[in-house]
């Protein structure tokens, strides 16, 4: 059963209903005027007849008003005529309004259903579209954790057997490696699954210039052609942790998709709010993969076919930590032009002098690089 305010008057279906009714509620009307002493009995059978159906095809309430006026002066009219003639008493018109009110408790009654039916429908639906993200997210972080796994152990099988000491050694390393991708894929796991925690920031008032700068500094020895752009003075509410984090996300995905001829550049700007913008002269992303680079285990068709390292949880661990804050994770990217990344965040409140100074020094605890690896002993990673 649809929604009455969008169902159409008569539905093919059931259209052959409504003529039904109509033909029996027009003999009715007819026995009415020609059996005038018997009138109570055609009277109740329109009025019966159409609260049954409406319990069964619920109507638009424009079209069910309408049709409700035109039954009542139908039915009314004749009874008035009659007391007017004094061949009905006149308790005989009560029967029109008591009537009314039957058939708009019908109404009542069936929209009320229908709206709890609708909104069953949606969490339905909602938890169809759940369950499938859970089965593909279980799909995807067991191919993912499977590969590393199976790679390691049949490197530490080939130490087992191997007696060549520059073997051993070359097989010993990319054990190591394999372990370290997978401890990297787990933490990162694990910071999703936590981001429900009511724990999971610990918001303070924070510039956000220092921490892009800070970012810049990490990553400058990666051979890319590094800018600093609009830099405003602004404060939001955060944890410099985690925005750290989600920076150092934003940059190496910049990084995976660049070449070192490219330029990467970090801006913050205030507009309505504080936007943090990560942008390149990169490869871009096709149109069609823009809307899924936010999921998890997601990545573009573009990353695949250069063989770029990751997980696809980088930027999945972005948008959580800005919808965290408040904010939002937008895109905006051309292939062959390069990509920009936003994250958009309410404006904090500035604050007395304090405030400030605690926005200072959550800006230098954030320096510290806490929670970011390093990778060949340059440029900090995520490794996502």
């Amino acid at each position: 059963m649809t929604r009455p305010d969008r169902w159409p008057w008569s539905a093919r279906r059931f259209l052959w209903i409504d003529v039904a009714w109509g033909i029996f509620a027009l003999l009715n009307l007819v026995a009415i005027y020609v059996f005038a002493g018997w009138e109570t009995v055609p009277f109740h059978f329109i009025w019966v007849s159409l609260t049954i159906l409406y319990g069964f095809r619920v109507w638009r309430m424009t079209s069910t008003l309408v049709l409700l006026g035109v039954i009542i002066v139908a039915t009314g009219v004749p009874i008035a005529i009659d007391i007017s003639r004094n061949a009905q008493p006149l308790g005989e018109i009560t029967e029109v309004p008591l009537m009314s009110a039957m058939f708009l408790a019908m109404v009542w009654h069936a929209r009320r259903r229908l709206s709890v039916t609708e909104q069953m429908k949606r969490v339905s639906d909602a938890n169809l579209r759940l369950l499938e993200r859970e089965r593909r997210f279980i799909q995807n972080a067991s191919h993912e954790l499977r590969t590393p796994i199976t790679v390691a152990i049949g490197h530490a099988e080939l130490l087992h057997r191997a007696t060549d000491p520059k073997r051993m050694a070359a097989d010993a390393r990319v054990v190591v490696e394999e372990l370290m991708r997978l401890r990297r894929l787990s933490d990162r796991l694990l910071l999703l699954a936590a981001a429900e925690d009511p724990d999971f920031l610990h918001k303070k008032p924070i510039e956000v210039e220092p921490i892009l700068v800070n970012a810049l500094h990490r990553w400058s020895p990666t051979p890319r052609q590094w800018r600093l752009g609009t830099t405003d003075e602004v404060v939001v509410d955060a944890d410099a942790d985690r925005l750290a984090l989600a920076i150092d996300a934003l940059i190496e995905n910049a990084v995976k998709h660049t070449t070192p001829d490219d330029w990467i550049e970090l801006s913050v700007r205030r507009t309505h709010g504080v936007e943090i913008i990560v942008a390149d002269s990169g490869k871009g992303i096709p149109p069609e993969d823009l809307d899924r680079i936010f999921e998890r285990f997601v990545r573009s068709d573009a990353s695949r076919q250069g063989a770029t390292e990751g997980h696809g949880l980088g930027l999945a661990i972005v948008k959580t930590i800005a919808e965290a804050h408040g904010g939002t994770l937008g895109v905006r990217s051309k292939v062959g032009k390069g990509t920009e990344l936003t994250i958009s965040l309410p404006l904090g409140q500035a604050g007395t002098g304090q405030g400030l100074a605690d926005a200072d020094a959550a800006a230098e605890a954030a320096a510290d690089g806490v929670g970011v690896g390093v990778t060949d002993g340059a440029a900090p990673t995520l490794a996502g």
